[in-house]
């Protein structure tokens, strides 16, 4: 669709990406952030009802469960929205974890439990891996999003002026066994920032600045928008400046109602053979977390050691003894460690009082584990 626009009016495409970032712990606690998300999915959902061109996207299993969980009649008006492809399921991971510490098992984990809800509530599997703000990327990441039925990434940091060295927006990410990702570096922020303008500016200017590169690389570029970081979403004022902008036949570029995966395909058919590659990790963001919170990041790692050691030594017992395997307990004991992996939590950033919370958690799942 965006590569007939470009064709018929011979103006840049740009795809819009309806989003909002949700911290579910930061300068907040995990209650707090359970109400955010509900508060932004219903947002969404109204901005879907009165704009029939508009699509949301939004990342994490764990967020879906909350809603499953506490709000069923929602959660069925979001499985409808799914299914006329208008609300975007993006990250087949738990939560947007951070990228370095956790143990590629947990890669492993977060894949295995967020697919599979996604596959049982949806219908489908979730085809882009999507961490935003995570603030580094292991290079063995493409081998596990590959393994997770992921065949492409969206991340942001770190920012051009972080690492000017890593191609700054489309590329093929392969990691050390030779499995690629199409990596999307987002150049601008993923919500909007008040500026002196007003609560627009920031989007006008992000309009403005990826005309230029869309003309510059020859293929179509992503621009997010949507109030983030304690939710929000897109607001009606942000879907009134893509239309008005769009109506104006002197505006220099076509503003798209996109997805990620959408523009991923678009990406990959315009430019697919001639994006460079880059053979590395991601990195630096950030950097001085990695020596916080100490205590998380330990019982993080014994949470996570414990529960494999536990899954094993379950296994062996129902094959050579037919014991029931615990796969709840199991599954629940995870879903803890994963939620603790988010990237404010295990990179050391967040409230104190969330770390008491953390604690609570790794607890309840080392408990379960060692049953």
């Amino acid at each position: 669709m965006a590569g007939s626009d470009q064709k018929q009016t011979g103006k840049p495409v740009l795809h819009m990406i309806g989003n909002a970032h949700l911290d579910p712990v930061w300068l907040w606690r995990w209650q707090e952030g359970y109400g955010e998300v509900f508060a932004t999915f219903r947002s969404a959902l109204d901005r879907l009802n009165e704009n029939p061109n508009f699509i949301f996207t939004c990342s994490s299993a764990a967020y879906y469960q909350w809603v499953k969980e506490a709000g069923p009649e929602m959660f069925e008006e979001i499985r409808q929205r799914v299914a006329e492809g208008r609300w975007e399921i993006v990250g087949g991971w738990w939560i947007q974890p951070d990228c370095n510490l956790p143990s590629g098992e947990s890669y492993a984990r977060h894949a295995l439990y967020s697919q599979r809800f996604y596959l049982a509530h949806f219908g489908k599997m979730a085809t882009v891996g999507y961490n935003v703000d995570s603030f580094g990327h292991a290079h063995t990441l493409p081998q596990l999003l590959l393994g997770g039925g992921m065949d492409a990434y969206v991340f942001m940091r770190p920012m051009l002026q972080e690492n000017s060295e890593i191609p700054e927006d489309a590329f093929w990410w392969e990691a050390p066994d030779g499995s690629r990702v199409l990596a999307c570096r987002i150049a601008h922020p993923y919500c909007n920032v008040d500026g002196k303008n007003g609560p627009n500016s920031s989007l006008f200017a992000k309009i403005e600045d990826m005309v230029g590169r869309a003309a510059r690389k020859n293929h179509d570029m992503m621009v997010f928008y949507g109030v983030g970081n304690h939710g929000g979403g897109p607001t009606r004022r942000n879907l009134k400046v893509i239309d008005e902008y769009n109506q104006n036949s002197d505006s220099p570029a076509v503003l798209r109602y996109s997805s990620p995966r959408r523009y991923a395909e678009e990406v990959l058919r315009q430019a697919g053979s001639r994006l460079p590659v880059w053979k590395d990790e991601l990195q630096h963001h950030a950097s001085g977390c990695y020596s916080a919170q100490s205590e998380i990041k330990r019982l993080n790692r014994m949470a996570e050691n414990r529960l494999i050691r536990a899954e094993k030594f379950a296994a062996a017992a129902s094959i050579l003894f037919g014991a029931e395997y615990p796969a709840e307990s199991v599954r629940k004991a995870w879903e803890n460690v994963l939620f603790c992996q988010f990237h404010d939590i295990l990179g050391g950033c967040s409230i104190k009082a969330a770390y008491d919370d953390a604690r609570e958690m790794l607890g309840e799942s080392l408990s379960a584990a060692a049953k």
